[in-house]
């Protein structure tokens, strides 16, 4: 839903009043906050072809820019010597910018306008602007480097040397004829993930040939360099169907014959460990038999694992895999106990006593039948909240500002018995957030994200924007998003909350 502002003329007489005389006034008097909500920051968008002319007649002073033509602009622009366009900005915010040279010359400028390098005159040229060397030139061009890797070929991009038409990135601008770093450099590399391996019997039999004894002597002679490219280093990895262990795979008679799963069980519980922390302590001990699997879970699949807890005889169970009591019997459970409070039930939960098929959050897991920690306990401390006008009437007299102020209020014992700890659940239908709750007027960003517009509408709506503010990089979108430039309806991070249209 779009923000609904004031109409162009009540807008404009508002603001008149105000009696501002130049655009900085206006833009302190929009951060100062007390610009009403149905002002908006930038009327030249929100009032386009609505009535808007130029910030003289939206103020009422009557001053209108008249910029130079673009050519005395620009030498006047190559004069400052600049050589970037964060320079040129920060030049703008100086004061120094005379006001018939605009800050955003793209804009102002769309039929002459070649890129900031030759508006400063600095030659550079925008990544998308540039041609390229043809890429069997631009590859000659890269192999006469003599580089050995991608990262001497980052660090040769940076030093300044590398010619404007060989792109840094030659992966993204010859995507049809780069095939890797290797051929890009002439070193011949190829990416693990491009390379071609031997069949599994062949590299088998060329690495038994070697008679190498064990592991370590394997990894060993992998990093020696004298591992032909097309076997591979992890073989475990590369053949998955066929591999049967690193015995098989040396040919050094150490293949595993593990003892059948039920046996395997039998012994490790016999060990009374704990969790699988201890479990990988004592597999790194040495004490642990040949015939025993490190991982079991891998070993066993499918022929009867079911969990670590299971293995190890714990039989604790991963929390998204547990089965609780109906609420009925755990509270009856939970009442025999005879706590006192929440932080009893805390410590009780910590102590190891606690069955696993009663939960540690009865909140979360019984959110239809649980009414509060007094009737959870049984210990009579059922508590009688306020109406929830009341209760948000009471809490914004606090004049508290954020939620780290409220937890920390929370914390101060201050807080009456009849104010929820946690309202968003005491007061699930009328509970619009933290900010409608402390009085603030922030809105969280669940509360946000109703506002914002199809991904395909904010992308028209976003074009204009950046178009018409000058915003060129993702972090001059936040920047300006801050500043309240930026409609609400549209997002501070575009790229997070549209991930599904990512691509486009």
């Amino acid at each position: 839903m779009k923000k609904q502002f004031r109409d162009f003329e009540s807008a404009r007489e508002f603001v008149r009043k105000l009696n501002l005389k130049t655009d900085r006034e206006w833009r302190q008097y929009c951060k100062s906050g007390e610009k009403p909500n149905d002002i908006p920051y930038s009327p030249h968008t929100t009032y386009k072809n609505k009535g808007y002319v130029n910030q003289g007649d939206w103020l009422g002073t009557g001053k209108s820019k008249n910029f130079r033509p673009f050519k005395e602009a620009r030498e006047f622009a190559i004069s400052l010597n600049l050589k970037s366009q964060k320079e040129w900005q920060e030049y703008c915010k100086s004061g120094e910018k005379p006001n018939d040279i605009p800050f955003t010359p793209k804009g102002t400028y769309k039929k002459d306008w070649k890129g900031m390098g030759d508006w400063l005159g600095t030659g550079n040229i925008h990544g998308r602007d540039m041609v390229f060397r043809p890429f069997k030139e631009a590859r000659e061009f890269a192999i006469s480097l003599n580089l050995e890797g991608r990262t001497e070929w980052r660090q040769y991009c940076k030093s300044g040397e590398k010619p404007n038409d060989i792109p840094a990135n030659p992966d993204n601008t010859y995507k049809i004829d780069f095939t890797g770093w290797g051929d890009w450099l002439g070193t011949g590399k190829i990416a693990p993930k491009d390379r071609v391996y031997r069949p599994f019997s062949e590299a088998r039999e060329f690495v038994r040939s070697l008679g190498l004894k064990s592991g370590t002597e394997w990894h060993e002679y992998c990093k020696s360099g004298n591992k032909p490219k097309d076997i591979p280093d992890r073989p475990h990895y590369t053949y998955k169907e066929d591999f049967k262990g690193m015995g098989d795979w040396l040919n050094n008679g150490f293949t595993r014959d593990y003892r059948p799963f039920k046996d395997a069980r039998e012994f490790v519980r016999s060990l009374n460990l704990k969790s699988q922390k201890e479990w990988n302590e004592y597999c790194k001990s040495g004490n642990k038999p040949n015939d025993i699997p490190n991982w079991a879970a891998y070993v066993y699949k499918n022929k009867g694992w079911k969990s670590s807890g299971d293995w190890l005889g714990t039989n604790f169970t991963n929390y998204q895999d547990r089965t609780y009591r109906s609420f009925e019997d755990a509270r009856e459970f939970v009442r025999k106990l005879g706590l006192k409070n929440r932080e009893e039930w805390m410590k009780y939960c910590k102590s190891g006593e606690k069955p696993n098929d009663i939960p540690t959050s009865p909140r979360n897991s019984y959110k239809e039948e649980f009414t509060g920690w007094g009737d959870w306990l049984g210990n009579g401390k059922i508590r009688d909240y306020r109406s929830f006008k009341d209760a948000r009437e009471f809490v914004r007299s606090l004049n508290l500002k954020n939620r780290d102020e409220w937890r920390e209020y929370l914390k101060s014992g201050n807080k009456p018995d009849d104010i929820p700890f946690f309202p968003e659940g005491t007061y699930k239908n009328d509970f619009k957030g933290v900010g409608d709750w402390l009085g603030t007027g922030s809105i969280s960003s669940r509360e946000k994200s109703k506002k914002w517009l199809p991904f395909k509408e904010a992308k028209i709506e976003a074009q204009k924007i950046v178009k018409k503010l000058g915003i060129l990089t993702n972090e001059e979108w936040i920047k300006a998003h801050k500043e309240g430039k930026i409609p609400d309806y549209l997002p501070r991070y575009p790229r997070d909350i549209y991930k599904k249209d990512k691509k486009k």
